[in-house]
């Protein structure tokens, strides 16, 4: 199977020397100290830090969008809103963070505009024929990538606005796709209950992880070859694209993980789930290692770019979102 893989092909494995691995700073290892609450109307359902600055967009289920900028002195809370018949459902950030792009229930995308403190929506087109799951941007920030109940996810030009491909390899709605591997291949998981992973020269789906009876609800990648996932079911997995298979599996939630994302300078991945309860691993050694527990579902959460920050829905009240700090951890 492996010979039939062209995006193998591409693959450079580094090590890293050992004074880099001994020496963590911002780390999710050992736990969070809560920093700061900040409020919403609605509850809210995404959350996106905007690149490498201060500020933090959240969108709520009244179809509120709001950025948080605390780069000075005084918090500064921008809001915006969707004035449409249609439920926004998901909401990213390009890394630069000048740009916010949300999708609708009525398969719609957005675009939005963040400059000089003012959040405006540039243009809206039409993505998919049945209701938008999630959108993404690639990593370069030239792309964007949609998907939908249609069963597929589709890959737009952020510049003219216009379709460049899609697939249409899932049998069941798609719930999150990623640019992974310098944008060369996306990885998607379905209702189905299969993970894809697509290959963008070719336009092939390559690989295929079967997870039934269970599905994956959320995904997040890490280098060149790790793919976790949180189940329906409750199950954290960890798939290899070398060995083709799970590496990994942990159990500790007890219900649908909403959310999951892996720190980007440590082996920490954290999970958030319809239990109430945040959860964090340590994917090096292969353990589980704490949760903190929250007031309702935690809908959402995301980590900062440089691992100082941690944002989680629902710590106390359900309109609210609380901002954790990383500690530095020295070995």
């Amino acid at each position: 199977m492996a010979t039939d893989i062209e995006c193998l092909k591409w693959n450079t494995t580094s090590f890293k020397p050992s004074n880099v691995l001994d020496y963590t700073e911002y780390t999710l290892a050992l736990k969070p100290s809560h920093w700061l609450n900040l409020k919403t109307k609605g509850n809210t359902t995404k959350l996106s830090y905007l690149g490498l600055t201060q500020r933090l967009a959240s969108l709520d289920n009244l179809n509120n969008l709001y950025v948080y900028d605390w780069s000075k002195a005084d918090l500064k809370t921008i809001k915006s809103k969707y004035e449409h018949n249609s439920k926004l459902t998901s909401l990213a950030s390009n890394s630069s963070g000048n740009q916010i792009v949300t999708c609708s229930d009525n398969g719609k995308i957005q675009l939005w505009n963040f400059k000089f403190s003012s959040l405006k929506m540039l243009t809206e087109f039409r993505g998919h024929y049945q209701c938008a799951r999630n959108v993404e941007y690639s990593i370069d920030n030239k792309y964007l990538i949609s998907c939908s109940n249609d069963k597929t996810f589709k890959i737009w030009d952020c510049q003219s606005n216009k379709f460049v491909a899609s697939n249409m390899f899932h049998r069941n709605w798609v719930n999150i796709a990623k640019f992974f591997k310098e944008d060369k291949l996306v990885v998607s998981c379905s209702k189905d209950s299969f993970i894809q992973v697509f290959d963008c020269c070719s336009g092939k789906c390559v690989i295929k992880f079967n997870l039934s009876p269970d599905f994956a609800e959320s995904l997040s990648v890490k280098e060149e070859f790790s793919i976790a996932v949180g189940t329906q079911l409750g199950s954290i997995q960890i798939f290899d694209l070398r060995a083709l298979k799970v590496l990994q599996k942990y159990s500790e939630h007890n219900s649908q993980v909403n959310c999951i994302q892996y720190q980007n300078r440590t082996p920490c991945l954290v999970s958030v789930s319809k239990d109430k309860k945040l959860n964090v691993y340590d994917t090096n050694e292969g353990r589980f290692l704490y949760s903190i527990d929250h007031f309702n579902e935690i809908k959402s959460m995301n980590i900062s770019s440089d691992d100082k920050l941690l944002a989680t829905t629902s710590f106390h009240f359900d309109n609210e979102i609380t901002l954790w700090k990383t500690e530095t951890l020295k070995m």
